[in-house]
C-alpha cells in the first residue's frame, strides 16, 4: 500500500509503503529502506548496518552517509538515545519521506541534504565513533556504490573517524567487500569482519580502528540484552 510518493530533483518517484507494520521506502522501484517500529531486530539487510556497533565500548556521534528513508538512523537512535546521529542524504526527497514518515527527528537526530563525497571532503568537524557508509544509487533494478572503497575513500573516511571509532560500509556483494582497500590496510583498520544474510548478496565490513577478538559473542550478548536473537541466516566472521 503506497502511503506517500514525491518526485526527486532527478524525476525518480520515491515511494513510502506498507507492508503490515513495516514502512519501506522505494525510488523508481529500487528497495532502498525497511523500518519496523516495535522491532530491534528485523532479520533483514539493514539489521547489518547497526549490529557492528553493539561491539564499540562508546557510541556518541554517529555519522550516515545515505540515508533513505532512515531505518538505521532510527534504530540507532533507540540504542543509543543520547548519542548525537547526522544523516546525509543527496536526495532532499528521501530527507522529506525520512523525516514525515519514518519518524526521523528530535534533537539527536540531524539531517542534511547534500552530496556526502563533498560532505566528507569538506567536513572540519568533531570526530565520529560511528561512521555507517551505505552509498548507493539506483542503476536499472538493483542499486549499485556510488563511491569505491579504495585507498583514497579509506584515507578520507578515516580523517572523520576517533581513534577507537568503526567504519560500517555496505557492499555490492562478498567479492566486492573482499577487494576492498580497507580489507587489505591493518594499518588504518587493525579488525575487520564481514557480515552476510544468506537470503542478501550484499556484503557488509565492519572495520575497526583497534584490535578486537571476534565481535560475535559481544553483539549476541548485547542482543539478549534487547530480548532479541541472531537468526541463523546471519552470517558474522574474521574478513581476514
Amino acid at each position: 500500500m503506497i502511503v506517500a510518493q514525491l518526485t526527486d530533483e532527478w524525476g525518480q518517484v520515491c515511494q513510502v509503503r506498507r507492508a503490515g507494520r513495516s514502512l519501506r521506502l522505494y525510488t523508481d522501484g529500487v528497495f532502498h529502506s525497511q523500518y519496523h517500529p516495535q522491532r530491534l531486530l528485523e532479520d533483514n539487510l539493514w539489521d547489518l548496518l547497526w549490529l557492528p556497533t553493539l561491539a564499540q565500548p562508546e557510541v556518541k556521534r554517529v555519522l550516515v552517509l545515505g540515508v533513505g528513508g532512515g531505518a538505521v538512523m532510527r534504530k540507532l537512535n533507540q540504542l543509543y538515545p543520547e548519542a548525537l546521529v547526522i544523516g546525509v542524504d543527496i536526495s532532499a526527497a528521501h530527507l522529506t519521506l525520512a523525516r514525515d514518515y519514518f519518524g526521523v527527528r528530535g534533537p539527536q537526530m540531524s539531517l542534511y541534504a547534500a552530496d556526502a563525497l563533498e560532505f566528507v571532503r569538506f567536513y572540519r568537524g568533531p570526530r565520529f565513533d560511528v561512521i555507517v557508509d551505505d552509498l548507493f544509487v539506483g542503476s536499472g533494478s538493483e542499486p549499485t556504490r556510488v563511491q569505491a572503497v579504495d585507498e583514497h575513500w579509506c584515507n578520507a573516511l578515516t580523517r572523520l573517524l576517533s581513534p577507537n571509532g568503526l567504519w560500517v560500509v555496505n557492499f555490492a556483494s562478498g567479492k566486492e567487500l573482499m577487494d576492498s582497500f580497507a580489507i587489505k590496510n591493518r594499518a588504518l583498520f587493525p579488525a575487520a569482519f564481514s557480515l552476510a544474510h544468506r537470503r542478501y548478496e550484499n556484503g557488509f565490513g565492519a572495520f575497526y580502528r583497534r584490535r578486537l577478538g571476534s565481535v560475535y559473542p559481544t553483539i549476541a550478548s548485547r542482543l539478549a540484552e534487547h530480548g532479541c536473537q541472531l537468526s541463523d541466516q546471519v552470517v558474522i566472521r574474521s574478513a581476514r
